[in-house]
């Protein structure tokens, strides 16, 4: 808002549209604003748009899994699946701007206290992602944790999931993957879950795989 001084014929200070009036030792002064505000955090900006966009159109193939797999990380402010956002954006993004792409081994799509059970040996075969674990050897390590396995198809941006897929006691379990992902390349992970579903562990890459039906 512009201040007239000496009615309408008198100086002003303040804004009108692009005009700026200010006054300077008792002398009335005009100037314009310039046409175009250079962002000097704009480059920053795009980089972290590109980072989140990349991020974004990954994880939504598997939301909810990640409600279960970042409730540990969720408050009043952040939920499960935003958690999880930051995580990954922070820790799961390589390469440069404009050609950004995941880091699969370092995506966590489970993060919490509970102990994860060492991957031995993860293959693909009749259709089946077919994944063995060791023993923990952590006293908060149950037998009856819930498995929970992962395949996430990125040249088709889909993903499969099963939350129940076994119990951690039996050391291996499988997770059936869609015919029509033959030939394809899927990026796989596990995570274990309390039974009573409370907590759960962080999760561990399993492998890029091709899928044989």
């Amino acid at each position: 808002m512009a201040t007239m001084k000496n009615g309408l014929w008198g100086g002003f200070t303040g804004k009108i549209g692009n005009v700026v009036g200010v006054t300077r030792n008792g002398a009335y002064y005009v100037r314009s604003l310039p046409a175009h505000v250079k962002d000097p955090g704009s480059k920053k900006q795009v980089t972290q748009r590109s980072r989140f966009s990349i991020t974004l159109a990954f994880l939504k193939t598997f939301t909810p899994l990640l409600r279960i797999g970042f409730q540990t990380d969720a408050d009043g402010m952040k939920s499960a699946f935003n958690a999880a956002m930051s995580y990954n954006v922070q820790h799961a993004v390589k390469g440069e701007t404009g050609d950004f792409e995941i880091d699969y081994q370092n995506v966590l799509v489970s993060k919490g206290p509970l102990p994860a059970s060492p991957v031995l040996q993860a293959s693909v075969s009749g259709g089946a992602l077919l994944v063995r674990w060791d023993d923990a050897r952590d006293a908060e390590a149950m037998q009856d944790d819930q498995v929970m396995l992962l395949a996430c198809n990125a040249e088709k941006k889909l993903a499969v999931f099963d939350l129940h897929a076994g119990k951690r006691g039996s050391l291996v379990s499988q997770l059936l993957l869609p015919s029509q992902w033959h030939g394809d390349s899927v990026e796989t992970y596990i995570a274990f879950m309390s039974a009573d579903a409370t907590r759960v562990s962080e999760s561990r890459y399993a492998g890029r795989h091709q899928v044989v039906v």
